[in-house]
């Protein structure tokens, strides 16, 4: 039976509406935090956000924001390779980590990192200041900078590109809208009344939704977005993540893992059954050619709903130039970020915050502790060597800081 420590792990996106809590509260979103996740759970009450983006071939972008683009021909997986990208070079399994605590901006009391650039070089997400409320940031070199995001209710930065190029969004008049910080100057992104920034690439090119469920991608800071194309007979449909090579992952329906490719095609992911029952699965994150989600017994029926509730799931990874799909059935927990090299970050419920690094398990030590909390550390980014890791972890009070792991 899937546990809460299960439940929380795909659900921890941002709402849709500005929050009201306190800071109290704000620890607690904190730690089940993963920033814009990407689709959520099948059958959960939450609305789907769509993320995405990419420099695709003309035709499959010929839609701007106010039209629909045409219905495409189904939700058909694929099972062989679908990205020509070359894989990253190979670089030595790191065998330890040490973690270091980042200073939050006016020493803000707790701050948390979500997104970074591939070096791990930048990192941004938000801290909570102690005027209370919730304050933009961005790290680089170790230093944090206040990003002054428009609106006095709830914001944050959710992503940036290797030239410090950072995107995310803010609460203006009770609507969530997407802006871009580039050369010290925050820009309100344009083409929509309200929606969200959550990706970006290192071309520069941003991606992320309208508010309405429908993924948007701008080719740069200054563009009018247009749609990304879904498959025909699709109810919902977002893209959590773009690599740097162009493909985009995501998920339709909150149960097909899919792939737009840079050629300007689109696809379903295979999903691999579980125990001999059908599955159904979502995608997370990109990087290199591998793709890390989950998948779950799928259920048919009128009984499906059920089977997805009390579902276990369990950790996919796919490799985009073999088609192969990978299960994780002995890691306990669901992934938060990954590399070229196809390591991934993830909570482990018996080990913590963990790197899997091919056939080793890394453990991301905390500031603290970890005692009982399961989410006490997160580790939300991976350089593409696997040396620097960034996140949260509580400290000896259990409050949540923003941190930053060192392996070797």
């Amino acid at each position: 039976m899937t546990s809460d420590f299960d439940l929380l792990r795909p659900l921890d996106t941002e709402p849709r509406t500005a929050s009201t809590v306190d800071i109290e509260r704000a620890i607690a979103d904190g730690r089940r935090q993963r920033t814009r996740r990407g689709a959520g759970y099948a059958g959960a009450a939450l609305t789907f956000v769509a993320v995405t983006g990419v420099t695709i071939a003309a035709g499959a972008l010929r839609h701007d924001a106010s039209h629909p683009p045409a219905p495409g021909t189904g939700v058909a997986a694929s099972r062989g390779a679908t990205t020509s990208a070359p894989a990253a070079p190979a670089v030595p399994v790191p065998a330890s980590c040490t973690v270091q605590r980042l200073t939050a901006p006016k020493k803000a009391p707790m701050a948390l990192i979500g997104g970074a650039d591939s070096s791990g070089s930048y990192f941004v997400g938000r801290s909570y200041p102690k005027s209370g409320g919730y304050q933009a940031v961005i790290w680089h070199d170790g230093a944090g900078t206040e990003v002054p995001l428009p609106g006095d209710e709830e914001e944050s930065l959710i992503d940036v590109n290797a030239s410090g190029t950072a995107v995310g969004w803010s609460y203006v008049q009770q609507k969530q809208v997407p802006f871009v910080y580039h050369d010290g100057q925050v820009s309100r992104l344009a083409g929509v009344a309200e929606g969200s920034a959550d990706a970006i690439n290192d071309r520069g090119t941003i991606v992320g939704d309208d508010g309405s469920g429908h993924p948007l991608l701008w080719s740069s800071a200054t563009a009018q977005p247009q749609r990304l194309p879904v498959p025909a007979g699709a109810t919902s449909a977002g893209a959590s993540d773009i690599d740097e090579d162009g493909t985009v992952i995501g998920t339709i329906d909150y149960k097909t893992p899919y792939v737009w490719l840079p050629d300007g095609s689109h696809h379903a992911l295979k999903v691999p059954d579980l125990q001999g029952k059908p599955a159904e699965g979502r995608a997370f994150h990109i990087s290199g050619g591998w793709v890390i989600g989950v998948v779950n017994e799928a259920g048919t029926g009128k009984d499906a709903g059920k089977v997805r509730a009390r579902a276990k799931m369990v950790t996919a990874r796919w490799n985009l130039r073999t088609g192969e799909a990978q299960l994780f059935e002995g890691f306990g927990g669901t992934p938060d970020a990954v590399n070229a090299q196809g390591w991934f970050t993830g909570v482990d419920q018996q080990a913590g915050a963990v790197l899997l690094a091919g056939a080793s398990t890394v453990k991301l030590p905390g500031l603290a502790p970890r005692g009982v909390d399961g989410l006490a550390d997160i580790a939300n980014t991976v350089s593409t060597d696997g040396r620097t890791i960034g996140g949260q972890s509580n400290d000896k009070d259990g409050v949540i800081q923003p941190v930053v792991w060192h392996c070797k």
